[in-house]
């Protein structure tokens, strides 16, 4: 059964390890670490039989919350994990007084962008060569 709950600093050496595999410039052990311990971010797990099995994050600028990463483990895609630890998510922020996100993503990450519409996102715009490893367009995607 999921749990979704607030990433503690235990969590981090698995989130790290997911970061690495899944993104082209990942945050360090460090990085994660350190944005645990500002009031500014906003990180939560979802938990499966006592493992980590997927993450998001953000950062909280007035109220608005740009999304830093979401990634659930390859072995658990297709199940709605993303969509729903969005909406528990999204729920937190708002109570942190968030009334908006942003993300941005890949646009051949379409699976992402499903994920993303399914949760009220809308691509705005297209920001050309944003990712530079590989080299990739990236929808700016909102909730308003």
């Amino acid at each position: 059964m999921l749990e979704f709950r607030l990433m503690k600093k235990e969590d981090v050496p698995c989130v790290a390890r997911m970061e690495e595999e899944y993104f082209s410039e990942p945050w360090s052990v460090k990085a994660f670490e350190d944005a645990l311990d500002k009031k500014e971010y906003l990180y939560m797990v979802a938990v499966e039989r006592q493992e980590v099995v997927a993450y998001c994050g953000m950062y909280q600028v007035l109220d608005e919350g740009n999304i830093t990463q979401v990634a659930v483990r390859s072995d658990m895609r297709g199940r709605g994990i993303a969509r729903k630890l969005l909406q528990d998510f999204m729920q937190k922020g708002q109570e942190k007084g968030v009334g908006a996100y942003t993300l941005e993503v890949r646009v051949s990450n379409q699976g992402a962008v499903r994920a993303y519409e399914a949760c009220g996102f809308v691509t705005e715009c297209v920001r050309k060569d944003f990712y530079a490893s590989p080299r990739e367009d990236a929808f700016i995607m909102w909730k308003r």
